[in-house]
């Protein structure tokens, strides 16, 4: 199934700290630092470090065709820009790129991220001329990792958040969704790491709504244009609290891509966990979501990492809503128009409590216009394990005793 996005990352083999930039690259896209399946609903990214035969160009060659948006992640270092048939290569590439750029006629887009880990890349006329580049000079190791992913991960979210050549996309709101008893300092550093984020606006309800003013009206009005995403700071106090308990559940409760669509998503959502010694119950709208440990004396690298996840979170349910859209027209064609009717697509990993919401919605819609329930529940990646599988059958079959889950790559074949 052709892919949304691809990334390419591009580097001299004979550059070690080349080699590691892009390692990391590849963890964070794929979500292999979670050492679990999750991977398989991440972005497909490439490493690209040899040329041709012909030393004319990269090795093997970029698949333009193969996604509606290509990325390229050039790592510049001094063995590619004095290696005269490497920067033969990357110049040629380069202006491919901005020749594509300049078609307005082109369907596909193709992006090219250079990023400088020594000072000649200013000797590389076309990569310096029509790209502004991702500079790493003088930044630790780890700064430089910090950097080049979160610089990537924003280019990919703002390429594939444009609907036309030339839209600027419309800033992500970051509701903050915390109990002032005892979350207040950690959702004030949140919000003041956001103002730093130039396509992001923090919704803090004590400043950001008048006395009175429902939360949930602009949480639901940014929720169905898919501009929103929460980050929840789970106390102790969070999960006592009513208001907090409906933040989640707003975000967490699936929403049709559109009123008649067969496609559903739910806002991306994070989790900062900083927990005392009280006995408290967990949120179980919260199950399945991305969370990390709230460390007081990370400061400003701790609100780094929490927005970082948010914004990959934005990126991936992007992609899974396009996978879907992609698949759902090859499988009108290819499936009868009442089989067809008893498919739903999510664009998320299935978990207990957002199928159980998502159920109790198609049921809704279900005996309004009297339509079935769906038989087939279409999810992203390749596929769960058999124990997920397992665990999810009981409530698959409250939708029919039919119903079963199958995986994007599953229907796909």
């Amino acid at each position: 199934m052709e892919s949304p996005v691809t990334i390419y990352v591009v580097h001299h083999p004979d550059c070690e700290l080349a080699a590691e930039l892009a390692s990391s690259l590849f963890d964070w896209f794929r979500l292999g630092y979670l050492g679990s399946d999750s991977n398989d609903v991440g972005v497909p990214i490439y490493f690209r470090r040899s040329l041709c035969p012909d030393q004319k160009e990269i090795a093997p060659k970029i698949a333009w065709d193969e996604a509606d948006n290509t990325v390229l992640i050039v790592l510049v270092d001094h063995k590619m820009v004095l290696c005269p048939n490497w920067r033969s290569a990357m110049e040629a590439l380069a202006e491919k790129v901005h020749q594509d750029q300049s078609d307005t006629k082109k369907k596909r887009k193709c992006t090219l991220l250079p990023v400088v880990i020594h000072d000649s890349f200013y000797r590389t006329d076309k990569l310096y001329k029509h790209f502004n580049p991702v500079r790493l000079l003088k930044l630790s190791k780890s700064e430089m990792k910090r950097t080049v992913r979160r610089a990537a991960t924003e280019t990919i979210a703002r390429v594939i958040r444009k609907e036309k050549k030339g839209d600027s996309p419309t800033p992500l709101k970051v509701f903050l969704s915390h109990a002032k008893r005892d979350g207040t300092e950690i959702a004030e550093a949140i919000r003041d790491g956001i103002r730093r984020f130039s396509q992001m606006e923090a919704w803090y309800d004590a400043n950001n709504l008048a006395y009175g003013k429902s939360w949930e009206s602009p949480m639901t009005e940014a929720a169905a244009k898919s501009t929103s995403a929460l980050i929840a700071t789970v106390t102790d106090a969070y999960p006592t609290r009513p208001w907090c308990r409906r933040e989640a559940r707003l975000a967490r409760t699936p929403v049709p891509t559109s009123p008649k669509s067969n496609i559903w998503q739910v806002q991306p959502v994070v989790a900062v966990s900083s927990r005392g010694a009280n006995w408290v119950r967990n949120a179980e709208t919260l199950v399945g979501v991305p969370t990390i440990g709230w460390d007081t004396e990370a400061g400003p690298e701790q609100v780094a990492r929490v927005l970082d996840r948010l914004v990959l979170e934005v990126l991936l349910m992007r992609i899974h809503v396009l996978l879907a859209e992609k698949l759902r027209t090859h499988l009108q064609k290819k499936y009868n128009k009442t089989k067809f009717s008893r498919l739903c697509f999510i664009s998320w990993v299935p978990d207990v409590w957002t199928l159980s919401e998502l159920r109790y919605r198609l049921k809704q819609l279900a005996a309004r216009s009297r339509v079935a329930m769906p038989k087939q529940i279409i999810y992203p990646g390749h596929s769960l394990t058999d124990s997920e599988k397992r665990g999810l059958r009981p409530i698959v079959q409250t939708f029919h005793q039919d119903a079963a889950l199958e995986s994007f790559e599953e229907a796909w074949k």
